[in-house]
């Protein structure tokens, strides 16, 4: 089976790396997407990372497992995002966006005519979620201790 996000394709038995280009309204964004499409049949997976500016450990682990993964130690397929969020991501900031102030976590599913933020989030849910069995939000967590 085929898996499409945007220009890129992979095909079964096959692993693409590239940017996906995506209008933002003032900006256009380039996000890094691999996709990797198993040598046997299975589940889609969908795996991002950089939601947030600061989460600069799940954007490394997700760019770590896109290099590391290949085509035949899969089962099914595989959609990969390091950087879901490049804005916020490239400027370190943690919860707003610095083009529109926007934490895109308040306006999921987005809008495709919204601001940047919303039409991040709306480009995310069309392009990457589609036919997906799981997603998986790779964050850099914070324990807390309760008094």
């Amino acid at each position: 089976m085929t898996l499409t996000v945007g220009p890129l394709t992979a095909g079964t038995g096959r692993k693409v790396r590239g940017t996906v280009p995506v209008d933002l309204g003032p900006v256009t964004a380039d996000l890094p997407v691999t996709l990797v499409g198993g040598a046997r049949p299975g589940p889609r997976v969908v795996l991002t990372g950089g939601v947030h500016g600061g989460e600069f450990a799940g954007v490394d682990a997700a760019a770590r497992l896109a290099g590391l993964l290949t085509p035949e130690e899969v089962r099914g397929q595989v959609v990969l995002c390091p950087v879901a969020n490049p804005p916020a991501v490239y400027q370190g900031r943690l919860g707003t966006s610095p083009l529109d102030g926007v934490n895109i976590n308040r306006v999921f599913p987005g809008d495709p005519d919204g601001g940047p933020t919303e039409r991040l989030a709306a480009w995310l849910f069309a392009h990457l979620l589609p036919g997906a069995d799981a997603l998986r939000r790779s964050a850099q967590r914070r324990h807390r201790r309760d008094p």
